[in-house]
This record gives C-alpha cells, sequence and structure tokens, in this order.
C-alpha cells in the first residue's frame, strides 16, 4: 500500500496538499448535522457561524501552541512555519483551544456550556475519521514497523513525513512496511460516531455533558489502542511497560512499549472524567 501527500493538481492553480484539504473538508462536512442539531435545541442559527469561528480558531491556535512546545527547534529553524496549514497540529491542544472558545460562546449566547459541548461531540467524531485520513496521505502520525511483511503494509513514499522525517528505515524510494494507524483510528472513529448518532438520534435531548461523556471515553480507549501501533516518537513516553508477546501477536516490534504514551495518559484521564461524569448524570436521572 502506498500514498501520496498531494490530494490533486489544477492547472494554473497549482497543487493540494491532502492533509490541509482533508482537514478542511473534516470542518465542512459536519455543517448540515451542527445545524440539525441546534435546531433541535431552540439554537438561534446565528450561532452556527460564531461556533465555525471558535473550531476554526480553536483548532488552529490549541493545535499549533501544543505543536510548538514539543517540537520548539522545528518552528524556531522557521517561523513561516507557524502559518503553514499544511504543517501538523496537536489533537489533544485543538480539544484545550476549542473548549476555551465554548466558555465564551456559552457566555455570548447564554446556553449551558455542556450543551455547546454536548452539540459538537455527536459530530466530532465524524470530522476526525476524515482528519486522519489526511494523516494517512501525508505519511504523518505513522504506524510501528511491520516485522512480517504482509500485505497490509503501508509503504510512504518521499515527500511524506514518514520518510522525511528518517524515523524508519527506507526501502528505496519508501520507507519500509508500517502499520496503517491512521486507518485504524480513522475507522474506530468512523464506529464511535455511528455510535454517538444513534443514541442522539434515540434519546433525544438529554442532561448537559451526557453526550460530551460518551465521546470522552469513547475517544480515550480509542486511543488507548491506537498508540500501541503508533511508531512516531513524538508524544514521548511518561512510564515504559514492554509486553513482547503482545507485541509479537500483532506483528510488532518486540522492544517498543505498551504504555504509557502522553497520548495515552490523556485518553486514561478522558475515561475517567467520561466515566465519572456518565455516573453523576444517571445519578441525576434516578433521583426523584
Amino acid at each position: 500500500m502506498g500514498v501520496h501527500p498531494i490530494l490533486f493538481e489544477l492547472p494554473g492553480l497549482g497543487t493540494y496538499n491532502s492533509y490541509g484539504m482533508l482537514i478542511l473538508i473534516a470542518g465542512l462536512i459536519i455543517g448540515p448535522g451542527l445545524y440539525w442539531d441546534m435546531r433541535r435545541r431552540g439554537i438561534e442559527w446565528l450561532m452556527l457561524l460564531d461556533f465555525y469561528i471558535v473550531l476554526v480558531a480553536g483548532c488552529w491556535v490549541g493545535g499549533r501552541l501544543v505543536d510548538i512546545v514539543t517540537r520548539p527547534t522545528f518552528f524556531l529553524s522557521d517561523p513561516a512555519r507557524l502559518l503553514d496549514i499544511n504543517e501538523g497540529f496537536i489533537f489533544y491542544g485543538s480539544v484545550l483551544g476549542v473548549f476555551v472558545g465554548f466558555i465564551w460562546l456559552a457566555r455570548r449566547y447564554r446556553r449551558p456550556l455542556g450543551e455547546i459541548c454536548d452539540l459538537l461531540a455527536t459530530w466530532m467524531a465524524f470530522s476526525h475519521a476524515i482528519g486522519r485520513l489526511g494523516c494517512w496521505f501525508a505519511g504523518c502520525c505513522y504506524g510501528s514497523p511491520v516485522v512480517e511483511p504482509t500485505g497490509l503494509a503501508a509503504h510512504f513514499p518521499k515527500g511524506s513525513v514518514a520518510y522525511a522525517e528518517g524515523m524508519v528505515a527506507h526501502a528505496g524510494d519508501t520507507t519500509v512496511g508500517l502499520h496503517p494507524v491512521q486507518l485504524f483510528e480513522s475507522s474506530a472513529l468512523l464506529c464511535l460516531f455511528i455510535g454517538l448518532l444513534t443514541l442522539r438520534l434515540r434519546r433525544g435531548l438529554e442532561q448537559p455533558w451526557t453526550q460530551a461523556a460518551r465521546w470522552a471515553v469513547g475517544y480515550g480507549v480509542v486511543r488507548m489502542v491506537t498508540e500501541v501501533f503508533r511508531g512516531d516518537q513524538s508524544r514521548g513516553y511518561l512510564v515504559t511497560f514492554e509486553w513482547p508477546g503482545l507485541m509479537d501477536m500483532f506483528n510488532l516490534p518486540a522492544s517498543q512499549p505498551v504504555l504509557l504514551s502522553t497520548s495515552q495518559a490523556i485518553g486514561l484521564a478522558l475515561i475517567g472524567l467520561g466515566s465519572w461524569a456518565l455516573w453523576r448524570r444517571r445519578g441525576q436521572a434516578d433521583s426523584p
């Protein structure tokens, strides 16, 4: 399997980067769903415009700031990369940036903060699934080497992040076979979206923070699992725990840690926080 970082090219208009274009598509495609959900909640449609302003600004500022913190020398060497949409973003940073924007949005429209978070939670998993396809085409957030060559291995070409970083071995004009972890996560996020949307349709409007809590638990589990297959070491490990037998079962390098990357630690925090919120919501629903 091979991918290419250029999505398409238009004569006279240049090339269009896969990562940036798919991130843009991911944000726009959930617009109708957000509008439908807002109408069901009695929220004026004008809020959708501010909602998108918060999404764009929060994702950009939060995601880029956290990326700068984790790779300061990369941006200091070429400050122009700060404004390049094709450079990477840290998803957890984007979530934090959007959450800060939602605080302003809740005050501006006098709506519960939990309701606004619930509004995005249903559709964010679908948008994120498309965004991960952007990572796939760009070759970033790549997987670990496949120990036993199989037809499912991804070989990233020159021009991709995986090839250019030099962190994995090359096999001619491509990398060695890597686990397609971007596709693993995209598929898992699509399943999470289907589950959240089903609950939204069947149960209607619920107490604030309920849907956001479900997303937190679901995405925390997704990230805990997919991190095992990640090959880039940009996240770092807080604690290293190796399990060679499990790695061998999944065709992964035996020396690669199973736990605990920074992203897995945040995933655990999301699972705990989401579980606590759901427990609180259930207790309130059972009260007379």
